[in-house]
């Protein structure tokens, strides 16, 4: 796990891109913006000790959107590799609801692209 800081505006992944972290929200902003939306408006608001980028790790899928920080942003990083021992560690069920669970929510997202 690493702890990052970013400026408003700096992209912590883009669509497209391989997935190889997902991300904790320590502090600040993070806006999640569809392929689709080219505006300065995100389509999601991450906020407080949330997580994001966990879809693609997950899936193994490329990123489905762009996450930019909105504001001064501090954030922990935890790679795939650092995931999936975690998730190894898990009971066998508890592995397959998260791979569902991510996987429908990536299918309603192209849904209403």
């Amino acid at each position: 796990m690493e702890k990052r800081d970013y400026k408003p505006g700096q992209h912590i992944f883009k669509a497209g891109e391989k997935s190889d972290e997902m991300y904790l929200l320590l502090e600040g902003e993070i806006g999640i913006f569809l392929p689709s939306n080219e505006t300065k408006d995100p389509n999601f608001l991450i906020t407080g000790n949330e997580i994001f980028g966990e879809m693609g790790v997950i899936e193994d899928e490329l990123r489905s959107a762009s996450a930019r920080a909105m504001n001064p942003t501090k954030i922990v990083a935890v790679t795939k590799k650092e995931f999936e021992a975690k998730a190894n560690a898990a009971d066998p069920f508890v592995k397959g609801v998260l791979r569902i669970l991510s996987t429908r929510i990536r299918e309603m997202n192209k849904a209403n692209r």
